[in-house]
């Protein structure tokens, strides 16, 4: 009786040491698609603990440490990497931002089914930088790993709130198995006092311009365990300084069009700049 007790607590202690070490590998589908040029790129999300590794095609990597309190984004092709901390400020903070990492999603009641994964809908919307962003993703909860990848979501979000990165409420409980992010121009709100012609005619011209769509979708999702090493900068790339250009993009998303110049009006009440 001692004996098999002993092997069931061996068992116990081995079973919970595989799923603690346990990682999720999530292989998508990304199609960008950019005043009607369409591009696609195979992107995988690698997430184990505190730790989170994203591989864009072969153009860029970016590793999130949040033990370290670092973000490391790779670039292969020239074996450079710069060192950011958490929460990010100046381009990459940008670029996060256009990419609704701070939309409040809500639950639309709606469901679907997607790589075999039933998932419910969520969406959200808001206006940032002269941008009207809006977001929809079909989260699985019932999808393998999907525990361990909202863990480090919601340890993500408590990391980057101070950066007002993250919306208010709770991170979606599940792994987003598609998604669809729709950045435009968002149309000119005139002040007080602007001329209505002119006004019309800004947004005549800002209506021309297409939205920039970004659709991802998942391919597969594997529970395994991940080696450490994969968390790491390889050896051998060198450190660079993060780009201070103007400008949110970073690797293969490309910015949305600049809006043309407003005529000469009026002088308005000054407006708080966003943050």
């Amino acid at each position: 009786m001692k004996l098999a007790l002993t092997a069931a607590t061996a068992l116990a202690f081995a079973i919970c040491a595989t799923t603690a070490s346990a990682g999720v590998v999530i292989s998508e589908q990304m199609v960008v698609n950019n005043q009607g040029s369409e591009q696609k790129t195979e992107q995988t999300v690698m997430v184990q603990g505190h730790k989170q590794k994203v591989i864009n095609g072969d153009e860029e990597q970016l590793i999130t440490d949040l033990d370290a309190g670092s973000i490391y984004v790779i670039t292969p092709k020239t074996n450079q990497f710069s060192q950011l901390t958490i929460p990010p400020v100046g381009t990459l903070a940008m670029k996060m931002a256009m990419e609704g990492s701070g939309i409040a999603l809500k639950s639309t009641g709606a469901t679907d089914k997607v790589a075999g994964y039933a998932c419910q809908d969520y969406a959200g919307s808001l206006i940032l930088v002269h941008h009207d962003i809006s977001v929809s993703k079909c989260v699985a909860s019932g999808a393998p790993g999907a525990k361990e990848f909202v863990a480090f979501q919601q340890a993500l979000a408590d990391k980057l709130r101070p950066a007002h990165l993250v919306p208010k409420g709770k991170v979606p409980d599940g792994i987003p198995v598609s998604s669809t992010i729709t950045r435009k121009v968002a149309l000119f709100k005139p002040p007080p006092g602007f001329p209505p012609a002119q006004a019309a005619k800004m947004n005549e011209a800002l209506a021309k311009f297409k939205p920039t769509i970004i659709t991802t979708t998942v391919t597969k999702i594997e529970v395994k365990d991940i080696p450490a090493d994969t968390f790491v900068v390889p050896a051998g790339y060198t450190k660079k300084e993060e780009l201070k250009m103007p400008g949110f993009m970073l690797g293969k998303h490309p910015a949305a069009p600049a809006a043309p110049a407003a005529p000469a009006a009026p002088a308005a009440p000054a407006v708080p700049a966003a943050h």
